[in-house]
């Protein structure tokens, strides 16, 4: 698999959330806690960075959860679907609604819901 264009983060990050893609990058913190209402971009970000987290870390699996189990699917499944497309790479993960998962082909590293 070879991936040939080429996405700005900025195209896709909003740019409060620059300071802490950097942190992220930098391996200052462990823990976020990620403030804003609705529209905030909040999950846009969180979705990126776990789908590029993955990528660059072959160790890394995800679990993701959300307070009322019947949205999983129209909310925070569909937003990790968003990030794999937005960033291009969609060619490297490969999707399934049961179980509820995507999984990174080139490693089997895998979210699961």
């Amino acid at each position: 698999m070879e991936q040939t264009n080429t996405v700005n983060l900025t195209d896709i990050i909003a740019p409060a959330f620059y300071p802490v893609h950097w942190d992220i990058l930098d391996g200052k913190h462990t823990y976020y806690n990620l403030y804003g209402g609705r529209g905030s971009t909040k999950s846009s970000f969180v979705s990126v960075e776990i789908v590029l987290g993955m990528m660059q870390d072959p160790a890394a699996n995800a679990v993701v959860f959300h307070k009322f189990s019947a949205m999983l699917r129209d909310s925070v499944y569909n937003q990790i679907q968003w990030a794999v497309d937005a960033l291009g790479v969609s060619g490297y993960w490969r999707s399934n609604v049961t179980p509820m998962q995507f999984t990174y082909l080139p490693t089997g590293q895998k979210i699961i819901f």
